[in-house]
């Protein structure tokens, strides 16, 4: 089962006690604090973990178990690997390590001469050499995952003979799900997660009780309904089920809310390919608002947007009557939009995954940031990196390869152009709308900036975050005399306000 999640959600999935092992730098365990202190949902195995993270400050982690491919281990293969001398077999398969028993194994060996012993798995604690001298124990070594139905449907009995330590009382053993789905005998180490297993496995928390237990087992008679209570548990324990329980918590997660301003004046195409990225990549587990201001579109734009927002209840409609131009379009979009955190977004843009909330990270770790825009493909500031790709179809994995190589990073910025940016209502409330005196375009962006930082907060590009720009798909049709003449008087105006206008660069690269 495929689980699809917002790309930029931060799960700590928790499934070792890493302080258990031994050698385990002091650097490693304070990074795992310091991933499960911001991390949206922390996630754990077992109960004991549970209480550990707890007593870190996590009193909200959520135990997700491990679980099994029930169809891959329930029925018996064709072909078995038979025993030697068509003796019983007392099986284990799973990593032979530091927290693998293997005096217990000897003692076993020994007490249950007439049986074989088969150990499967990646031996990097020389038990082979240990148990050489017994010929009744064979190590066959690491197996593919494909084989082991056929051992696991050969064992009569199946072991988790594991030493009682840190890292195994908080583990929740994957093998003993698989071993169930065989319907099979089984004897554990009584470790605190094996108690959810009931009567369904033997337990002891001593050799001679655990010794005792597979004797019991080696003689227990058949028993069908036994077997199938067995199996019918570790059908319910699949890593479906896991993804589920998983996708609930997701779902029950509460986010900031946002709104997408997506101001649009003709250039139906491009719209739509704005909007169809925005519902299809915006994967935001929070609330989404879209809100289509219209600048009085003479083409089919109002009649599109009507039918899109028949069926996206997301999307909110804000229809002009007249072409209002950039600022006080926007303004019409902002003032209608409700959410907790403000986007700007140009129609001739199309977003990839993950971008709203990877934006949204920067603000929550950032608590002076104002206004951040992303990296694109095409503007004329420090906003354009280097990527390439000859489509738009091409565009996500050229997207993928620049933002994780810069995960997490910022740019500091000046000025950002208003493609696209977001900001908090905070400062949204605090800052203003934008100055409607710029008309058509034209230094709006960089007076809304300077407002911004006139109130000490601080302006950057989020280089984990690509957005696909075209740049200037409604200036183009504008006659050059025209925006040549308006760009003069947008710039007195600007100057007016903030001084002399210091043209926008390009980074160094």
């Amino acid at each position: 089962m495929a689980l699809t999640l917002p790309n930029a959600l931060q799960i700590y999935d928790c499934m070792d006690h890493h302080e258990g092992f031994g050698g385990m730098p002091p650097t490693l365990v304070e990074q795992e604090h310091a991933y499960m202190d911001r991390a949206d949902i922390v996630t754990v195995t077992s109960q004991w973990l549970h209480d550990w993270a707890s007593s870190k400050g996590r009193q909200d982690a959520i135990i997700v178990r491990n679980g099994c491919d029930y169809q891959h281990f329930y029925a018996p293969p064709k072909q078995a690997h038979q025993p030697q001398e068509q003796r019983k077999v007392i099986g284990y398969f799973g990593a032979i390590a530091e927290w693998f028993d293997v005096e217990l194994i000897q003692k076993l060996a020994q007490r249950f001469g007439d049986c074989e012993v088969v150990l499967v798995g990646n031996d990097t604690v020389q038990a082979g050499r240990a148990l050489a001298h017994l010929p009744n124990v064979r190590l066959v070594g690491e197996k593919p995952y494909n084989e082991l139905p056929q051992y696991l449907h050969d064992f009569d009995v199946c072991l988790l003979p594991f030493q009682r330590i840190p890292l195994t009382l908080a583990t929740n053993p994957v093998k003993v799900y698989e071993y169930l789905c065989a319907g099979s005998e089984v004897v554990c180490t009584d470790l605190p997660e094996i108690a959810q297993f009931g009567e369904l496995v033997h337990k002891s928390d001593t050799h001679e009780g655990f010794i005792e237990a597979v004797n019991r087992a080696l003689n227990a008679p058949a028993d069908q309904a036994m077997q199938a209570r067995r199996q019918a548990f570790a059908q319910s324990q699949t890593w479906a089920e896991r993804a589920q329980c998983l996708r609930r918590s997701v779902q029950s997660l509460e986010l900031p809310s946002i709104s997408v301003v997506v101001l649009t004046y003709n250039n139906w195409a491009y719209t739509e390919a704005c909007l169809d990225s925005l519902f299809t990549r915006t994967d935001y587990p929070g609330q989404l608002e879209v809100v289509a201001a219209d600048n009085a579109s003479s083409d089919e734009t109002v009649e599109r947007l009507k039918e899109w927002a028949t069926r996206e209840p997301r999307l909110k409609l804000v229809l002009n009557e007249s072409n209002l131009g950039f600022s006080a379009g926007n303004n019409t979009g902002l003032a209608a939009a409700t959410s907790d955190y403000l986007v700007m977004l140009n129609n001739d843009t199309v977003v990839t995954r993950g971008w709203l909330l990877s934006l949204l990270r920067h603000f929550q770790a950032t608590p002076s940031l104002g206004l951040l825009g992303p990296a694109t493909n095409h503007i004329g500031n420090e906003s354009k990196v280097p990527v390439h790709y000859e489509s738009l179809t091409q565009m996500p994995a050229a997207s993928r390869v620049w933002t994780l190589a810069h995960m997490g990073q910022l740019y500091p910025m000046r000025t950002l152009a208003f493609f696209c940016v977001m900001m908090s209502r905070a400062v949204y409330e605090r800052i203003g709308p934008m100055d409607e005196t710029f008309g058509r375009g034209f230094f709006e962006d960089d007076d809304y900036c300077r407002r911004v930082e006139q109130q000490g907060l601080h302006l950057a590009c989020a280089d984990d975050v690509l957005v696909h720009h075209r740049l200037s798909a409604s200036f183009d049709k504008v006659d050059s005399g025209e925006r040549q003449a308006l760009f003069e008087r947008n710039k007195a105006y600007y100057e007016s306000k903030w001084g002399a206008w210091q043209p926008h660069r390009y980074r160094d690269h």
